[in-house]
């Protein structure tokens, strides 16, 4: 298992918790009707839970908001998120660009639909969203997105050059992290292992940095520092589920990492386990399934 979830995923949570709780403040609620409002924070209260029944309340809850008060900016930009995570990226598209029509969080709202874009397979929108939020207001995450974009496309320079930027302008754990990430994806790898690294060096404790180091240790025929480092990988992410509790909603994608960490540590009762918690936390964690089912087939043989 080379390829995973977790470093997708995180510019995506950090952008939904962003977007999550960005607006709520009471400067920004002043004027608008006070039922619209408690429309919006019930449904806000529902997007920080992150469940699919959760999303289908919040949507419900916008919704009522812009009955209530249709040029109501925040309830369009969330009522998004919540239809995006979803999968329902077409009703995403059209709340963010109704909150752009609106004239608000034009950043949040070019970002979120570029999402929606990419998620489409919508390449050239997506990017052209990411490029204008980024002019109303420069964003690291941002910048991963976009250069995942183009890395997608197969414009590779164009990535690294984004990927570069965030390094040049906010260097730190992350930015070296979707670096090495990238150029893994070309191969290149020792200039992937120099920013796992650095990636590592900066953070610690980072669990994603640790297992796809491990990857490039075992591109480069490195086996004790790889076991080294998915070793690392389920110390970090067992001390992470016992600190929140082993049914804690948010630790999918933890599971996740520590059931890659287990496969090639070669202990694949571990990891089966392990595949199906991120199944019983996330029942649509497709890829899981997928894992679980290919880890299936290997123990059989």
């Amino acid at each position: 298992m080379s390829r995973l979830l977790v470093y997708v995923m995180l510019p995506v949570l950090i952008a939904c918790a962003l977007i999550a709780s960005r607006f709520v403040s009471w400067d920004r609620l002043k004027g608008e009707n006070p039922e619209a409002r408690q429309f919006v924070v019930k449904g806000t209260g529902f997007l920080g839970r992150g469940t699919d029944r959760d999303n289908l309340n919040a949507v419900s809850a916008f919704t009522r908001a812009v009955e209530i008060s249709p040029k109501y900016a925040e309830a369009y930009v969330k009522r998004g998120l919540a239809h995006y995570r979803l999968g329902d990226y077409r009703k995403a598209i059209d709340d963010y660009t109704q909150t752009l029509s609106l004239d608000r969080y034009a950043a949040d709202a070019y970002y979120s639909r570029g999402d929606a874009y990419r998620a489409l397979g919508d390449y050239q929108r997506a990017l052209a969203d990411y490029t204008t939020s980024l002019e109303k207001r420069w964003a690291g995450f941002v910048m991963w997105k976009r250069a995942k974009t183009y890395l997608e496309m197969g414009d590779t320079q164009r990535a690294l050059a984004d990927y570069d930027a965030v390094i040049r302008r906010k260097p730190g754990a992350a930015a070296y992290y979707y670096r090495g990430a990238a150029h893994a994806q070309l191969a290149k790898n020792q200039l992937a292992l120099a920013d796992f690294d650095k990636a590592i060096e900066s953070e610690p404790a980072f669990g994603e940095a640790y297992l796809r180091r491990g990857e490039i240790h075992l591109r480069l025929n490195q086996p004790d520092a790889a076991e080294s480092d998915y070793q690392k990988v389920v110390q970090l992410s067992t001390d992470e589920i016992r600190e929140w509790g082993e049914a804690h909603p948010t630790l999918g994608p933890v599971y996740f990492r520590r059931a890659s960490a287990y496969q090639q540590l070669g202990r694949y009762d571990e990891a089966h386990a392990d595949y199906e918690q991120v199944i019983a936390l996330q029942p649509g964690a497709e890829i899981a399934k997928k894992a679980a089912g290919r880890l299936n087939i290997v123990t059989e043989e």
